[in-house]
């Protein structure tokens, strides 16, 4: 297998961003980061609570998000990760990234369409989960928790620049979310997962960038639908692989598998299942998170420690605390930025899921083995 990059025009579909026309960049979870969007917690809200999300939120948390939607967090931890988030754009733009930042908006709003309302929504924390760049187009995902369905909203005027710019820019059909998506019925059919197959949903962090590959996980909130409308929307220049993940609560991949650098994957050891793909990859399994057990989480596992974020195929974003994970990336020859952020890790994500790369230095390249015979 080699890695050598291979030229995206070679391929119909997406092609790299024409020299000096576009800001929009980004291929790979690993090259050279250019240009950045760190997310707010600003107005942030309790989701409103769906039963879908029993499947993959932790069960101490489930009474605040049953009593609680639309409701601001408690104000003085969400004090604590907003400073964390400020602290990393410093920290990024200290390293000679350049940091964009989504709109202020009123999460706090109730709303409703003809089938179903919501109390609020819930925050723009998390950009990796509703965008995602591939090449030079920026996709809006088609998320099922029916909170964030105006999510995108504090990004479009970061998003219409881009696209002025010379970006191209796609959603993905705008979610119906009524019951026939996730009635029991609905789980059945998808061999018990919380969304069926009514219609294609998915959130953006069900999926990691390999250059022209991309890999996706099947979970509680992407369905196949949604894989295969990414698939055939993105074209024959990309190849999308479904894998297998061992995660009852699966909800993003970027806890799961992480690729650091061509040939380089961290792994979670409870939940990776070793795939054809990445024959010829070193893999490491990531340490035991080092959170402590007592720690408030409304949201996610604390394994949401390997949820790093790479400046470049030699640098890696982690948080300060966690030393074992420091400790095996910087034995396996990456320089590691310790930051602060625990507190963020609350509102369920860390350095790779507040951010949206969306321009890395270099273009489409085949990292991957044998994808072109594996769409699972």
């Amino acid at each position: 297998m080699t890695h050598a990059a291979v030229s995206a025009s070679a391929h119909p579909g997406i092609a790299a961003p024409r020299a000096g026309a576009c800001p929009v960049n980004s291929f790979t979870e690993w090259d050279p980061l250019e240009e950045v969007v760190v997310g707010r917690l600003d107005n942030a809200v309790f989701p409103t609570w769906q039963p879908s999300m029993a499947d993959t939120m932790p069960e101490s948390s489930w009474g605040d998000l049953r009593t609680h939607g639309g409701a601001p967090f408690p104000a003085e931890h969400l004090r604590a990760a907003r400073e964390e988030l400020e602290n990393l754009c410093a920290v990024l733009e200290a390293e000679g990234v350049r940091v964009r930042r989504p709109d202020p908006a009123p999460h706090d709003n109730s709303f409703a369409t003809p089938r179903w309302s919501s109390k609020g929504g819930l925050y723009a924390g998390m950009p990796r989960d509703c965008l995602m760049v591939v090449g030079d187009t920026i996709v809006e995902a088609p998320m099922s928790w029916r909170c964030r369905y105006f999510e995108t909203d504090a990004f479009r005027e970061l998003i219409k620049g881009w696209f002025r710019q010379g970006a191209r820019w796609m959603a993905a059909p705008k979610p119906q979310l009524t019951e026939d998506l996730f009635s029991d019925e609905a789980a059945e059919d998808g061999d018990g997962w919380a969304v069926g197959e009514f219609e294609p949903v998915f959130d953006a962090a069900d999926v990691m960038r390999f250059g022209r590959d991309l890999v996706v996980q099947r979970s509680h909130v992407t369905n196949e639908f949604g894989i295969e409308w990414l698939r055939r929307s993105l074209g024959d220049g990309f190849r999308v692989s479904r894998i297998d993940v061992d995660d009852p609560h699966a909800m993003h991949i970027d806890a799961t598998l992480a690729p650091l650098a061509p040939g380089k994957l961290l792994v979670n050891p409870e939940r990776y299942v070793p795939h054809e793909l990445f024959d010829g990859w070193d893999i490491l399994p990531a340490p035991k998170p080092a959170l402590p057990s007592d720690w408030p989480m409304y949201f996610c596992s604390p394994w949401v420690s390997m949820n790093v974020l790479s400046l470049d195929p030699e640098t890696v974003v982690v948080e300060s605390h966690e030393e074992p994970l420091i400790e095996a990336l910087t034995a396996w020859g990456f320089r590691c930025v310790p930051v602060d952020f625990r507190n963020v890790y609350s509102f369920g994500g860390s350095f790779h899921c507040v951010t949206l790369d969306v321009a890395r230095t270099g273009g489409c390249g085949s990292y991957l083995s044998g994808a072109e015979t594996i769409h699972g």
